[in-house]
């Protein structure tokens, strides 16, 4: 692999979800607003049980919405949470590290972030992978469904 700064490519990675995570929010407060406008205007032009169905459907939508913006506050705290913490030799919440099959931040389960060629899974404390990652430090390996995997770096 072609040697590269992984502590400014860990910031960028830290900046690209804080971006997405906040679009995100900012795309399901704006469904919200207009969800909100259709039912203001379908209760002025509609009457009966048709306009209850059709009222009760775009709350539950909305319910939804903002269910999933919480959940994607919950994701931006704890990202902001894990990109404070200090660079250690041991893998943590706030790590980036680089192994065999992928590089991986430990902050929030976020999935797949692709910035040019790299790519870069978040992934929360509790999930398995992480599990595995947390405590060991670089040349030490994990085994994931049989398959040995090498820590290389940790930023």
């Amino acid at each position: 692999m072609i040697k590269k700064n992984w502590v400014n490519i860990k910031h960028q990675v830290f900046d690209e979800c804080n971006k997405a995570l906040n679009i995100k929010i900012e795309e399901l407060q704006t469904e919200v607003g207009q969800l909100r406008l259709g039912i203001a205007n379908d209760s002025k032009s509609s009457m009966g049980d048709k306009y209850e169905t059709s009222r009760e459907m775009m709350q539950q939508e909305i319910n939804r919405l903002e269910q999933q913006i919480s959940i994607s506050k919950q994701q931006l705290f704890m990202l902001k949470e894990a990109s404070t913490v200090l660079k250690s030799p041991i893998i943590a919440k706030g790590s980036f590290v680089e192994t065999s099959i992928g590089n991986f931040l430990i902050a929030t389960s976020f999935g797949e972030l692709k910035i040019d060629d790299f790519s870069c899974f978040l992934i929360s404390e509790a999930a398995p992978i992480a599990q595995l990652l947390i405590g060991k430090t670089v040349k030490e390996q994990i085994e994931i469904n049989k398959k040995q995997v090498n820590i290389i770096n940790v930023y």
